[in-house]
C-alpha cells in the first residue's frame, strides 16, 4: 500500500468539525478514507494539516497491517457465515430473480449468480469503498470503520461493517443498511 500524505486530503468543515477525505489503494481497491475531526472551534489549515499529519503515521501502520490480513477477515466472514446468508439473500425473493432456464442461478440488477455463492466468487465481489475513522488532536485515533459492499449486492444494498483495530486485525460487526 502507497503511503497516505497529508497532502492526498482535502478538508471540509461541517457542523461537527472537519472532514479529511482522500482517496487510497486498499487491497487492490479505490477506497475512499474519510477522517472526521470534532470541534466547535475555528481551526486553521496550518493546524488542521498538524492534526492530520499526527494522526496519519498511526492511519497508515493499521492500513498497512490491515491489507496482510485479508485472509483473517476471510476466515471471520466464513465463521458467521456471511457466504451461506448471501446465497440466502440471493435467493430471497427481493434479492435475485430465478432464470428459469438455468439451475441455481439468479439475477441480481443483470449479473448472474449462481448459488450456492462460491468463497472465490464471494470475495471477488468485496468492495472496500468506504473506510472511516475520529482522529483526535493528539494524532490519535478510532479502531477504523470499513464497509464492505459486493458487486453483485448480495445483500440488497446493506454492507457489512468491519472495523480494523490498530494490530491491523478485523473485527465484524453485522450487516448494516
Amino acid at each position: 500500500m502507497k503511503k497516505i500524505l497529508v497532502d492526498n486530503f482535502e478538508i471540509e468543515k461541517n457542523d461537527w468539525g472537519y472532514y479529511f477525505t482522500a482517496s487510497i489503494d486498499f487491497l487492490g481497491q479505490d477506497s475512499e478514507l474519510l477522517l472526521n475531526y470534532d470541534t466547535e472551534d475555528e481551526v486553521s489549515e496550518v493546524e488542521l494539516k498538524d492534526i492530520l499529519n499526527k494522526s496519519l503515521e498511526k492511519i497508515n501502520n493499521m492500513l498497512e497491517k490491515a491489507e496482510k490480513n485479508k485472509p483473517q477477515l476471510m476466515e471471520l466472514l466464513k465463521e458467521k457465515d456471511y457466504i451461506n446468508l448471501a446465497t440466502k439473500w440471493v435467493k430471497w425473493e427481493e434479492g435475485g430473480i430465478k432464470v428459469e432456464e438455468e439451475e441455481n442461478c439468479y439475477l441480481i440488477n443483470d449479473t448472474k449468480v449462481y448459488t450456492p455463492i462460491t468463497e472465490e466468487d464471494f470475495e471477488k465481489s468485496m468492495n472496500f469503498g468506504e473506510i472511516a475513522t475520529d482522529i483526535y488532536s493528539d494524532g490519535e485515533t478510532e479502531d477504523m470503520s470499513v464497509y464492505i459492499t459486493f458487486e453483485p449486492d448480495y445483500f440488497v444494498g446493506h454492507c457489512i461493517e468491519c472495523y480494523i483495530e490498530e494490530n491491523g486485525n478485523f473485527l465484524v460487526n453485522g450487516l448494516a443498511g
